[in-house]
């Protein structure tokens, strides 16, 4: 089917407008270059002489790959790496071992090793009936990638020549073999087919349709990028010819001569080539060198001059009679991200805490644009699908639960269309607590406690802790600021001594109250109560905790304490004074009737350390110091300990006691 025709001015504009393009616009870094060359014969005897010419031809086009057809032996593929390309691009080319098949129609390639590696090569007889030309196969693979996603395979053809049936049947059988060696290639691999292909028009050409045709397996399945049609002497398909450049007056050797009038040289490429995602041909750039359209069966030296001017016109004319053909192609992304992102530790209700990750595409443009979706483990949410250009970062917001406690952690899945890194782990970690919990008791929620001084003459009283506790506390708690503590009442008797804000966690805040008898009326009681405020430690989510309160209750006593000036109505345990103990503590109790009693101390294992009483007492108030050893004469460890009273006829009562050591 031949494509709509242009007229011949609007040809011109475009073809003018591709090579403005070639000249003057800057080369990406890593747009990974093509360009095929039919070289004519090379280097025949004429090799020196026409090096000057290739030069001029290829030092504009730079080039990262160049394939070369009619490159006839081992000494000439070394010339043209020497006096061509080394001339122009000291130390930058390479080649690999030549293979040579014999004949004028050996394929060969030259390479940036800075750009590209050459994995493979090759050979195969495409037509194993007439074994007429080999197929030379490169793979290629862009460095920095390890993917096979991201490798290239060129397949260099010379099909037979002339446009005769007998000879596109030839070309028909070369076609076929190479499409099937083309579709054993592994599922998704990218490749083009370069070379000269001898089509004349797209009508009768058999084999150019068996490269495109739809089959079972269409691995190997190309397509043309430009358009195809009756090419031969066809004006609408000036643009395309790449043969010859020269019609007639000095020539190449051994040249074919006619002018611009066909199009023989080809770069097909695969279907998955097409897509615009991953390595990709670049829309635009399948350029037949030095073609501006205007020289249809002329001299590519003749008016007007091209664009690139008359000393490139002869170079042309006199280094072969193809013409280079060129096209550009993306490479894949790449994806670098933040290996972990720490969230800290908030407390429970706080808002839930945000993290910028950054994901960088360091493909230089103009590769493909890098295209993710995050997966985000359990107590985390990841961010929406991103697509971040070539050479470009993006920040994206990435959140972690605040609503329950527990250790958050788990990886964030980022899958990408990066071949090299399909799927990139960001460890994920924070610590969302529990809120603190003030309490007088260590093991139990109590908000208000008494501390008794007792009844004392002048000068008889000594200091009493009160401690403040953060109840349960664990690692996954916050601790408990107590931030301030006021006394109200008891006449101003009573002090807190040396006061200041401490955070609590495992071990209790501990503050000696003192009450001074100074100016005290005999036979007085005296109460107080002390306040302590408290909040979250300083971290996200924190809040204030309740209150907790001590009543001080301390009775001055006028000349000596009598033993019994009124007797007790109710038997009763008091808490001991001082607790938690260091060396020693006060334990107190009354008694209403006369009763054999036992007071003792156990552990928490509920073994008995030591008995302190057990006789029959009267009725009255009883006060008994321990020194903090067992019955063994031992101190005992630090730890919980449990002070129990106990006598006939009665519940027994149990206040805790707390060792510090």
């Amino acid at each position: 089917m031949a494509p709509p025709k242009r007229s011949a001015s609007l040809r011109r504009v475009l073809v003018l407008a591709a090579l403005a393009t070639l000249l003057m616009a800057p080369t990406a870094a890593h747009a990974l270059r093509v360009v095929n060359y039919n070289l004519l014969n090379y280097p025949g005897s004429s090799g020196p002489a026409r090096a000057p010419y290739y030069r001029t031809v290829l030092t504009p086009l730079d080039a990262d790959v160049i394939v070369v057809e009619e490159m006839i032996s081992s000494a000439g593929a070394t010339e043209f790496l020497n006096e061509v390309l080394d001339v122009m691009e000291p130390g930058q080319w390479a080649t690999i071992p030549f293979i040579d098949v014999g004949g004028e129609t050996d394929s060969h390639i030259y390479y940036k090793p800075a750009k590209v590696a050459v994995l493979g090569h090759w050979v195969f007889f495409p037509d194993l009936a007439n074994q007429l030309r080999y197929i030379h196969v490169f793979r290629l693979q862009p460095v920095g990638y390890s993917s096979g996603a991201a490798e290239l395979r060129i397949y260099s053809a010379h099909f037979k020549a002339s446009d005769t049936s007998t000879d596109r049947a030839r070309r028909l059988a070369e076609a076929t073999g190479l499409r099937d060696s083309m579709n054993a290639m592994p599922t998704g691999t990218h490749a083009i087919i370069s070379g000269d292909l001898n089509f004349y028009r797209a009508s009768n050409e058999t084999a150019y349709w068996k490269l495109q045709e739809d089959q079972v397996n269409d691995i190997g399945r190309v397509y043309d990028v430009l358009p195809s049609g009756e090419w031969h002497d066809g004006a609408s398909y000036a643009p395309y010819h790449t043969q010859s450049p020269c019609k007639d007056g000095t020539c190449a050797s051994g040249a074919a001569t006619g002018g611009m009038d066909d199009r023989f040289d080809f770069i097909l490429p695969t279907l998955n080539l097409g897509t615009g995602q991953g390595l990709a041909v670049i829309p635009g750039t399948m350029i037949p060198v030095g073609n501006d359209g205007l020289h249809l069966n002329l001299n590519i030296t003749d008016a007007p001059t091209i664009p690139e001017g008359a000393s490139y016109a002869t170079a042309l004319k006199l280094a072969s009679d193809h013409l280079p053909l060129r096209v550009d192609l993306q490479l894949p992304a790449e994806i670098v991200a933040d290996a972990a992102l720490a969230f800290g530790t908030v407390i429970v209700g706080a808002p839930a805490p945000s993290r910028n990750l950054t994901v960088r595409n360091p493909a230089t443009v103009p590769a493909d644009s890098l295209n993710c979706t995050f997966g985000a483990p359990a107590g985390f949410t990841g961010p929406g699908p991103l697509a971040v250009a070539a050479a470009e970062s993006a920040q994206v917001a990435v959140t972690m639960a605040a609503a329950t406690s527990g250790v958050k952690s788990g990886n964030l899945t980022i899958s990408s269309d990066a071949p090299d890194d399909p799927t990139t782990l960001v460890g994920l970690s924070g610590t969302v607590l529990d809120h603190a919990q003030a309490s007088l008791d260590s093991l139990v929620a109590v908000a208000s406690d008494t501390l008794d001084f007792g009844e004392q003459t002048a000068g008889g009283f000594t200091p009493l802790l009160a401690a403040v506790h953060d109840l349960g506390y664990d690692a996954l708690q916050a601790r408990l600021s107590v931030t301030s503590a006021q006394i109200t009442g008891g006449a101003g008797h009573f002090s807190l001594l040396g006061f200041s804000p401490v955070l609590v966690a495992g071990t209790a805040g501990r503050w000696q109250v003192q009450f001074d008898d100074t100016g005290a009326t005999s036979d007085s009681t005296y109460e107080a109560t002390l306040v302590f405020q408290s909040v979250d430690e300083p971290l996200p989510g924190a809040a204030a905790q309740p209150d907790v309160q001590y009543v001080l209750r301390a009775r001055v006593a006028g000349g000596s304490v009598a033993v019994n000036p009124t007797l007790p109505t109710i038997t009763r345990l008091y808490p001991p004074m001082p607790n938690p103990l260091a060396f020693g503590t006060t334990l107190r109790f009354d008694l209403a009737r006369v009763t054999p009693a036992r007071l003792e101390i156990f552990d928490l294992s509920g073994r008995r350390v030591t008995t302190l009483a057990d006789r029959e007492f009267t009725p009255g108030r009883y006060s008994l110091r321990w020194d903090g050893r067992g019955d063994t004469g031992t101190p005992a460890g630090a730890g919980l300990y449990f002070v129990r009273l106990t006598a006939p006829g009665m519940a027994a009562q149990t206040m805790r006691l707390a060792v510090v050591r």
